[in-house]
């Protein structure tokens, strides 16, 4: 027997939702031209340091990690604006205290050859994470954010696929798309999928015929340049809360708030 009734019982009920998880994303406006500097950078940077260093990434399929004082270098001044431009939207949107203000004590570069990934992980001490993508090719792996509440998935229901919501998903998944920003709770778990970028998917005619042989001489150069166009590229960061009005020379020398940026 059918129950006809059952639609309309569902309208007569209120539906209130608790515990949210926001993630905010943008588009910067002008990517494409810092998006070429910021490669060059960021791979200068990795050839001075090769070996970064190790926290979410996997060093042994070639994943980099840069060490995290991005946000205090000075080539890295134009991304570092742009992105507290926009946490100061998110503090905003939250309805924050305007006596605290977005501090930034930690921001690192990621590259992730053909293979690599990061694994699962949050980021401790800190209030708002994200990542920006300055470097996407195809299939370069997807952003995966985790519910963090295991007790909500002790049993799974039966959902019809066609009016499932958003806020019953176990997961959610983010295509990385260059110059695009995705800011979410630093407690939520999230991790990359593994890069899958067709080898040498962004090689010239010339890189091309350097792997199947046919230009000899550039065989060497074009299988590097060929690994590096299938690179993901991207930059986290964290931010905090701090009380307006510091001496700066009393704060710890690692954080920047908005007003470092504009004595630069």
């Amino acid at each position: 027997m059918t129950d006809d009734t059952a639609p309309e019982r569902a309208k007569r009920m209120a539906r209130d939702y608790f515990f949210p998880t926001p993630v905010y994303r943008t588009d910067l406006a002008r990517a494409e031209e810092l998006n070429v500097r910021l490669v060059a950078d960021i791979r200068a940077w990795r050839e001075r340091d090769p070996g970064g260093t190790f926290r979410s990434n996997v060093p042994q399929l070639g994943g980099w990690h840069s060490p995290t004082d991005m946000h205090l270098r000075l080539e890295f001044t134009e991304l570092t604006t742009e992105i507290f431009e926009l946490i100061h939207g998110v503090f905003t949107d939250q309805g924050y205290d305007d006596a605290w203000e977005p501090v930034c004590d930690s921001m690192w570069a990621n590259v992730n050859p053909r293979g690599a990934f990061n694994r699962h992980h949050t980021h401790p001490h800190a209030l708002w994470s994200g990542v920006y993508y300055v470097r996407t090719p195809d299939d370069c792996g997807l952003l995966c954010l985790t519910d963090p509440r295991p007790q909500a998935h002790v049993i799974t229901p039966y959902f019809d696929s066609r009016r499932r919501s958003a806020h019953t998903w176990a997961e959610a998944y983010y295509q990385p798309v260059a110059g695009r920003l995705v800011a979410f709770p630093a407690w939520l778990v999230h991790s990359t999928h593994p890069n899958m970028a067709r080898a040498g998917s962004g090689a010239t005619e010339a890189q091309a015929g350097a792997r199947d042989g046919t230009t000899g001489d550039v065989h060497a150069e074009g299988a590097q340049e060929g690994a590096l166009a299938d690179e993901r590229i991207s930059v986290s960061f964290n931010f905090r809360q701090r009380r307006r009005g510091i001496d700066p020379a009393d704060a710890p020398s690692n954080e920047v708030v908005r007003a470092d940026l504009l004595a630069r």
